[in-house]
């Protein structure tokens, strides 16, 4: 009779049992299932918007010196980021990039002497890109120095000397014409033009020109008289 009634007891846990889990374990496992997997792809999506950075910015190259105190610069980056722009180790622009991924940042103020530009994107999520390629520009607003040793200005030769040899020195990295055609300049910044005479006066313009832009200008009255 005792064991009848224990065969009962337990066939009566086991059907309960079997109906609260058909009735509030499947939702739980539902729900705990669901949970794990929008939290792991969450986690993962997280992970990847969070740790890859943007393409480093192009800046197109910049000349290597100028004689103007303002500067612009264009370039490109990834879209949507924002770049900021350096210039000698500071923050001078931040701007959002556009679809087209092409920027054009203006009016910037170079300092005397060298000046060092970069820029660096960060995109949406705040990872930043590696720096640009660093690019030096030198402002420079002094002429070159144009020194004519020989001849003299309204110097006069006559007879065999109707050609003369324009001698004088400047900076070695200039460029020089003597009335338009060029003149090689040596390591040292010396130079010599043959140069024909006329009868009469000849009118001789010496001009030279650094990698700035800037000009040095002299002009001779040189005369000669078979």
């Amino acid at each position: 009779m005792i064991i009848k009634w224990l065969f009962l007891i337990l066939f009566l846990i086991l059907v309960f049992g079997a109906w609260a889990f058909f009735q509030y374990g499947i939702s739980y496992l539902a729900r705990f299932s669901s949970f794990f997997n929008d939290s792991s792809g969450k986690e993962i999506t997280s992970v990847i918007k969070n740790t890859i950075p943007p393409a480093p910015p192009v800046i197109d190259p910049l000349p290597e010196a100028t004689n103007s105190a303002i500067l612009e610069v264009f370039g490109e980056a990834e879209f949507s980021s924002e770049l900021s722009l350096f210039l000698n180790g500071k923050v001078i622009n931040n701007i959002i990039i556009g679809d087209s991924g092409k920027f054009r940042v203006g009016d910037i103020g170079l300092n005397d002497g060298e000046n060092i530009i970069f820029a660096l994107a960060t995109n949406m999520a705040g990872n930043k890109s590696q720096e640009s390629v660093r690019q030096t520009i030198i402002l420079d607003k002094e002429p070159p120095k144009l020194k004519i040793e020989f001849p003299e200005n309204k110097q006069s030769f006559s007879g065999d000397e109707k050609e003369v040899v324009i001698r004088g020195e400047t900076e070695g990295d200039a460029t020089i014409t003597v009335n338009e055609r060029k003149v090689v300049i040596d390591l040292g910044g010396r130079f010599e033009a043959p140069y024909s005479l006329t009868d009469g006066a000849n009118t001789i313009i010496i001009l030279v020109g650094d990698r700035a832009g800037n000009q040095t200008k002299e002009e001779l009255i040189i005369y000669y008289r078979p």
